[in-house]
């Protein structure tokens, strides 16, 4: 079993690259990165706003 579990780990790192690749040639992960961003710069404007700073 020892030597089947290297290629068992190597089958899923390959699945799961192969999985990334099809998601970012399909056009999933940039509206997702979009959408990531906007929420990201609302919650540091929320944080800074709150904290007094000037904008």
């Amino acid at each position: 079993m020892g030597e089947h579990k290297g290629a068992i780990t190597l089958s899923l790192v390959v699945l799961l690259l192969f999985g990334v690749f099809v998601a970012f040639a399909t056009g999933v992960i940039d509206p997702l990165m979009d959408k990531i961003g906007v929420a990201f710069s609302k919650l540091v404007d929320n944080v800074f706003a709150g904290s007094g700073m000037p904008k």
